[in-house]
């Protein structure tokens, strides 16, 4: 086989639209998208989600398109679909079917002349999935056979939203193929933009349980800092003062505890369970680090009221500000966030609940169910409790602000450790962090 000219990458979202630009770079690249919207405002130079610059849209020579014609001679196919779980956290496969029923029937009207594609899943999901679950969607689809008309490959996304450091170009890429040939294709044609180099691993299953578990990895680690959160706050100890003092030991890995949300994180672990329940284990600790990550809005939420309740307020229907409502800082995606989740928590409670998050701009569901305020750092107005949830760039160049929104009397919630409690006791306001 010879090495692939032409790419198209299926998908333009946080995941397929940096990647297609990258490949553009050096490959003939079109990006396919089925949202007609999100294709016409990529074609003026507009991302909304913040990830890719107008700049950089506009001296690309990527082709974007809604057109799925696009597939059919495609050299190098790319699937870069979303992989979320269903309300019974178990795996949600609709848009991975989607798109291999989609690139199956593209195939049909494939030139005959041309080279079996190589087709290469970065969506995340379970040991197996890519051989057992997409190939035979492509088989029907196609009418062709996986390993002789086409080849699968399987390559995981590692992006990090909000992050200028670790790149496509700067973090090593995990690659692998249905055979050793395509492997090496594979590498090949990600070599190409993956400066810090590749990893070929021994075989797709390989591969996708890699993604899984690096992810699972970060949320144990997480869960246990939150439990041990949890139980320092019954001991009235700071846990962040704990963390200090452990830190000092060299084999002491640090985690802040926090709200987890987006999607990935809180996801991928139902993906790993899933298929290891399908074998009969069950993963008790993978699920047990969820649970406890799982239950961190519900804890801040009843923390939050104990503290207002005891403070000398006196109000018959306090008011909170909550600063930051995406799932992590300086992204606009709302997906699984659990300061959303927060939010609604303690509406419930007969609070009044306002919110600001410019980084998520206009992106709020409709159904939030809190107002919406502009911007609390150019008004008068001041709380009685005021959150930090998500440490926006914009927030921690105004720390002091954020201390003079509350009340006197008042309560900060500091959910990322950022603030000083000394000088926020100093002017007689309550302070707590997770």
């Amino acid at each position: 086989m010879n090495e692939p000219t032409t790419v198209v990458v299926i998908g333009l979202g946080y995941v397929g639209l940096p990647l297609a630009l990258a490949f553009s770079k050096e490959f003939s690249t079109t990006g396919f998208d089925l949202d007609a919207t999100r294709v016409e405002e990529l074609l003026t130079g507009v991302d909304r989600n913040q990830e890719v610059s107008t700049a950089e849209l506009s001296v690309s020579t990527l082709n974007l398109t809604t057109k799925s014609s696009c597939i059919s001679d495609a050299e190098f196919i790319v699937v870069a679909v979303p992989t979320p779980v269903t309300g019974d956290y178990e795996p949600d496969l609709h848009m991975l079917y989607s798109a291999s029923q989609l690139i199956g029937n593209r195939l049909r009207d494939r030139s005959t002349y041309l080279q079996p594609p190589i087709i290469v899943f970065e969506s995340t999901t379970y040991p197996g999935c890519t051989e057992e679950f997409c190939a035979p969607v492509i088989e029907k689809a196609s009418d062709m056979k996986s390993g002789e008309d086409f080849f699968l490959g399987y390559s995981p996304e590692r992006t990090n939203f909000g992050d200028d450091t670790h790149t496509i170009e700067t973090v090593v890429k995990v690659v692998s193929g249905q055979t050793f040939e395509v492997a090496e294709l594979v590498k090949d044609v990600y070599g190409k933009i993956a400066k810090a180099g590749t990893y070929m691993a021994s075989n797709i299953k390989t591969a996708e349980a890699s993604k899984v578990i690096e992810n699972i990895q970060r949320d144990l680690n997480i869960a246990l800092f939150n439990e041990l959160a949890m139980i320092f706050d019954r001991m009235d100890i700071r846990s962040a003062d704990v963390f200090d003092a452990a830190a000092t030991k060299w084999n002491f890995h640090r985690y802040q505890p926090g709200l987890v949300g987006g999607h990935c994180i809180p996801v991928d672990p139902y993906y790993l369970t899933y298929a290891s329940s399908k074998l009969g284990y069950d993963a008790h600790i993978v699920l047990a680090g969820r649970d406890v990550n799982e239950r961190v809005a519900e804890f801040t939420a009843n923390k939050v009221l104990t503290l207002i309740r005891s403070s000398a307020l006196g109000s018959s229907k306090p008011s909170i500000l909550l600063l930051g409502m995406t799932f992590k800082p300086n992204v606009s995606d709302l997906r699984n966030s659990k300061a959303l989740t927060l939010s609604r928590l303690l509406l419930e409670q007969n609070l009044t609940v306002e919110f600001y998050d410019p980084v998520a701009a206009d992106r709020f569901p409709e159904d939030i169910g809190c107002r919406l305020f502009e911007d609390p750092f150019i008004s008068n107005k001041t709380y009685d409790a005021v959150i930090l949830a998500v440490p926006h760039d914009v927030f921690m160049a105004k720390k002091t602000c954020i201390v003079d929104l509350v009340n006197s009397g008042g309560v900060i919630v500091d959910l990322v450790s950022a603030l000083d409690q000394f000088d926020i006791e100093s002017l007689g306001k309550i302070y707590w962090s997770l």
